[in-house]
């Protein structure tokens, strides 16, 4: 793990909401939005000391997640108003915007409302999110069947077995990595669940160039997933790493800053 002295934890209130986020380095401004399973520090710390050498670090937790105040009504659109306020507060210009799984479509929310805001846009192994019809989320929203949802996906998303086949080499992990996603699971993937029921159309397709960097091995978010983005963005770049699963920047730091920096410089 990176040294923690590069990049440090701030707090901020936002809208009587307090966000807590990351943030260190100097050049060009890289937002980090982290996946469902934690918050920003379980999503970043593997690399934001080394991208912090180029680019100045943002890494807020989003709405609910680790020590950021949860939203009454989660939705993506309410994430990226909350990280333009932030995008503000700190006097940003245009920054890279990089989202990983669910990150990957808050990401993309915040390049469609804000694109004045964002330079470039990079999903790593995420950027789908379905939209559920409306008849159908009605009956989802039903006390019995919607406790059945919940348990449903807490299963198909946060249970071992799905951690498992979400990475290539379990050994690459933090210490307790697993115990970590699994001890906030109820919490993250109501925040998720309530997310994908609020979403009431697609996300629009970003006008701002996009990247996609994905783990070649991920079993959640196969590699079919990138390539069915590249057609919905024929315009987009797309680097796969080997040997990572879900989050190749905690399986392979080295050559996602690799990708990332080789990104940052075409932006330049």
């Amino acid at each position: 793990m990176e040294d923690p002295k590069t990049v440090q934890a701030y707090a901020i209130t936002l809208s009587g909401q307090r966000m807590h986020f990351w943030k260190g380095g100097t050049g060009p401004g890289l937002l980090l939005l982290h996946a469902a399973w934690g918050d920003a520090e379980m999503s970043w710390s593997s690399v934001w000391g080394r991208l912090s050498r180029s680019c100045t670090i943002i890494a807020p937790d989003l709405p609910g997640f680790g020590q950021t105040s949860p939203i009454r009504n989660p939705s993506l659109q309410a994430m990226a108003k909350q990280l333009k306020e932030l995008f503000d507060a700190l006097h940003m210009d245009r920054v890279v915007v990089v989202g990983n799984s669910f990150g990957a479509a808050v990401a993309i929310q915040f390049a469609n409302d804000y694109p004045e805001a964002v330079s470039h846009l990079v999903l790593v192994n995420g950027g789908y999110m379905p939209v559920i019809p409306g008849p159908v989320r009605k009956f989802m929203a039903l006390p019995i069947v919607n406790r059945g949802f919940r348990r449903l996906i807490r299963r198909l998303t946060f249970s071992l077995q799905t951690l498992k086949r979400s990475f290539v080499d379990i050994s690459k992990l933090p210490a307790g990595f697993f115990d970590t996603i699994l001890g906030s699971a109820l919490a993250y993937s109501k925040i998720s669940f309530d997310t994908v029921m609020n979403m009431t159309a697609p996300l629009a397709k970003p006008s701002v160039p996009t990247f996609l960097v994905w783990g070649a091995q991920d079993g959640l978010a196969p590699l079919k997933q990138a390539r069915a983005l590249q057609k919905w963005l024929p315009d987009s770049t797309l680097v796969t790493i080997n040997g990572s699963g879900h989050m190749p920047q905690v399986e392979r730091p080295e050559e996602f800053v690799a990708a990332i920096m080789g990104m940052t410089k075409q932006v330049k």
